[in-house]
């Protein structure tokens, strides 16, 4: 790194709490709202989906549930969603509206039970794109077919993933809450984030969140990103909430960020070099951070 460059770079330390202005109305940017699944409001616009992948649920699920339009579960997922209730009587009010994968993990007596109630039961036995991936086209194909029983013409194999590239695409907006990403097998951690970048690139119209018992984690984009919440305490008890800026892609990222409590200038993170850990957010109602490309970023969760 040049002089001249680490001469521009700088670190600011603000107040525990700050108001940051919006972006200018003229000026394009990114509108990320992370906490809608945790705000007391009712959620309106885009098409809402929990995706649930199998590990051991340890959050509000119930909470989260009421917020999607549907429940779409990877294989193992159901298993997952299947244990999460004591008793049937508060099992049988949160059915997912699809089953898909190899269904290596399914046990049994879940896809039968699932299956009796209605339930799509998609399996896709290829081995070249994992049960994550064959859900997204899932929840692609239910958006853009919607009203048709296309679900009944998938071929087992790869169906999915042929009959999503063989139509015309309108790219539904799509908010994706997703369980189970992260966390785990650390392999599969890493995939998952992996699909952060490749998705954003393929698929723009979709806005994903992993969802974990200690923080959210997203994609910041190349440009303006302007991150929004009603107050903190949407999603923190007290204190401020910790947050991380994490260059986990292929290039160096330059950060200006405008509303953390650490904010930088001209500030070049990568996975060699610097990396905005353990920072945190002093914005009481939003921050920015421009960047000069994808970035994934973490929010703690602490409610």
């Amino acid at each position: 790194m040049s002089e001249e460059v680490k001469l521009k770079e700088q670190v600011v330390e603000q107040p525990d709490s700050v108001t940051i202005p919006p972006p200018a109305d003229d000026a394009p940017y990114h509108h990320i709202e992370p906490f809608l699944h945790l705000s007391e409001q009712p959620l309106f616009g885009a098409n809402k989906v929990l995706l649930i992948l199998n590990q051991r649920i340890d959050i509000d699920l119930i909470s989260l549930c009421k917020k999607c339009d549907i429940i779409v579960c990877a294989d193992g997922g159901a298993n997952q969603l299947y244990d999460y209730f004591p008793d049937e009587q508060s099992r049988i009010r949160y059915l997912p509206c699809y089953i898909v994968g190899d269904f290596d993990s399914l046990r049994p007596q879940v896809k039968s039970y699932y299956e009796s109630r209605g339930c799509i039961i998609i399996p896709q036995s290829t081995q070249y794109s994992n049960d994550f991936m064959k859900c997204i086209y899932c929840i692609q194909l239910h958006y853009e077919l919607k009203n048709t029983h296309w679900h009944e013409m998938i071929d087992t194999v790869n169906g999915l993933a042929e009959l999503w590239e063989s139509i015309p695409h309108s790219n539904h907006e799509v908010k994706l809450y997703v369980l189970n990403a992260i966390g785990g097998r650390f392999d599969q951690s890493i995939q998952s984030i992996n699909q952060l970048y490749i998705l954003n690139q393929s698929y723009p119209n979709l806005s994903l969140f992993f969802i974990t018992a200690y923080d959210v984690i997203f994609l910041l984009k190349k440009g303006e990103n302007y991150v929004t919440y009603e107050s903190r305490s949407v999603f923190c008890k007290e204190g401020i909430p910790s947050c991380g800026l994490l260059p986990m892609g292929d290039k160096c990222v330059v950060l200006n960020t405008f509303g953390l409590k650490y904010d930088v200038r001209e500030w070049t993170s990568q996975m060699l070099g610097k990396v905005s850990s353990s920072n945190s957010i002093s914005g009481e109602d939003g921050f920015i951070v421009n960047c000069s490309d994808d970035i994934v970023m973490n929010i703690e969760i602490t409610k």
